[in-house]
């Protein structure tokens, strides 16, 4: 559709009435302690990653590009504030503007904006809007320093005051920000992480800052790719911001998408649409959930919407069933705790067989190279009589042919079978089985078998 110029002109007026409506700002600070704890008590919520990335395909989009690559066919942040809603989050941590440069507000300080593309609408501002009216907080992700256009030029003075320019519109056009999640991929943008603080605070002195690596500094630990845990426990950091047990930081955020690893296409963008089908279980998140609310961290998940604007079907069909279970609307069967063995193991360290039953199915059993078939036992603490299993190929699809047994009187009995596994694959039983061993037979496969999870429930 042509947009006319009076139509232009009436976007432009209903982002700036979206951005002067925004809620007040609070400028009296509150002490660390309190306002950690506020933040803290928000406990989890959606990283929305939306830009140039979405439609090249790739994690980090190099190319210079203007903003008509920016091809979105509409934008539904309703429909994101309604499934963060009722997944039981309290915010949406938004990505105001990746390494590209490429701004997903009306910016004065560039022409590379969401409103000089075909969508022609102030993503923020719709984004504050909505979030006011479910009740959701706000949050925003900022590349710290960009891709020049030219690729050629150096770090300036003048990029510190574009930094500076683009977090003033940030904190001072939007309403409330509840922190801002630095990326520091790209160097600091001309201005340090102190001084990037120091600059935060003279506009919302609530608001606070934290960076995925480089200079420690601000008050929110971000742990990128990371996992529950109290502050300073090196397990939990992620790989990232390894000092974090060398600052004195508030409170502490982890946080990765709900992709699981796959082949092809980009991670935390909404990927391509052979991966429809890939998304993290329900239950991974809800105990993810439990773990950030246990440690009083805050759970960001990343879920990227599509070429419309929206978020896949299954992401909010995810979401919604880990907020019946936070609501205590679904049970939670819990997997059985074990030991496992694998009749073969990548020659690679970080593929072995207990992998497969660490909870987290971004890591995953492998079985040696060349084979194309193999087997994964679990042996349990103590006999218990099981009714189902799960099977998750950690985004890939190899297995051809498979069988469950249960070591009974010293043999073993096949309880399951199958062919294609794939992603959360649950199997029930035809009857309860009481034992203590079981095991996954691949009988086939395309290529090297290899497991994300491999769980057994009574």
């Amino acid at each position: 559709m042509k947009t006319t110029i009076k139509t232009a002109m009436l976007l432009a007026l209903c982002a700036t009435t979206l951005a002067s409506a925004a809620p007040k700002i609070d400028m009296i600070a509150k002490p660390d302690a309190v306002r950690g704890k506020e933040i803290a008590d928000m406990k989890w919520g959606m990283f929305i990653c939306w830009s140039f990335s979405t439609f090249s395909g790739v994690e980090w989009t190099r190319e210079p590009h203007d903003p008509s690559f920016f091809k979105a066919t509409g934008c539904d942040t309703d429909q994101w504030c309604k499934a963060a809603k009722d997944a039981g989050m309290g915010y949406i941590l938004f990505l105001t503007k990746h390494h590209d440069g490429f701004c997903l507000w009306d910016t004065k300080t560039t022409d590379l904006k969401v409103t000089h593309s075909p969508l022609k609408i102030d993503v923020l501002a719709a984004l504050r809007k909505s979030c006011d009216k479910y009740g959701i907080k706000l949050a925003l992700y900022f590349s710290e320093g960009d891709w020049p256009m030219d690729r050629k030029k150096a770090t300036t003075v003048e990029q510190a005051d574009l930094k500076m320019a683009q977090l003033k519109e940030l904190l001072t056009q939007y309403g409330p920000v509840e922190y801002i999640w630095f990326d520091h991929a790209q160097g600091i943008g001309g201005l340090n992480h102190a001084e990037t603080d120091k600059w935060v605070r003279q506009f919302q002195p609530n608001c606070f800052s934290g960076y995925n690596h480089g200079e420690a500094g601000g008050r929110i630990s971000l742990r990128e790719m990371g996992s529950p845990g109290p502050i300073g426990k090196a397990t939990a950091i992620g790989g990232q911001m390894e000092n974090e047990k060398n600052f004195a930081y508030t409170v502490a955020e982890f946080t990765y998408p709900i992709l699981p690893p796959h082949q092809g296409g980009a991670e935390w963008f909404y990927s391509l649409p052979v991966h429809h089908s890939l998304c993290h279980p329900a239950e991974k998140l809800y105990k993810d959930y439990l773990g950030a609310v246990k440690y009083g961290n805050i759970f960001s998940l990343d879920v990227g919407p599509d070429y419309a604007g929206k978020l896949r079907e299954i992401d909010v069909k995810t979401l919604h069933e880990v907020g019946r279970m936070i609501r205590g609307e679904i049970k939670i069967s819990i997997p059985l705790p074990g030991k496992a063995t694998a009749s073969t193991t990548w020659a690679q360290p970080g593929f072995e067989a207990a992998r497969a039953m660490d909870g987290d199915s971004a890591t995953r059993w492998g079985a040696v190279d060349g084979s194309r078939s193999a087997w994964l036992e679990i042996t349990l603490d103590t006999p218990k009589t099981v009714t189902r299993a799960l099977i998750d190929e950690a985004g890939f699809a190899r297995i051809q042919k498979f069988d469950i047994q249960a070591q009974l009187g010293g043999a073993w009995k096949i309880v399951a079978t199958g062919t294609t596994a794939g992603a959360n694959k649950k199997i029930k039983f035809s009857a309860p089985v009481t034992a203590q061993t079981f095991r996954l037979n691949i009988n086939e496969a395309n290529e090297v078998p290899t497991l994300g999870e491999f769980q057994l429930f009574e």
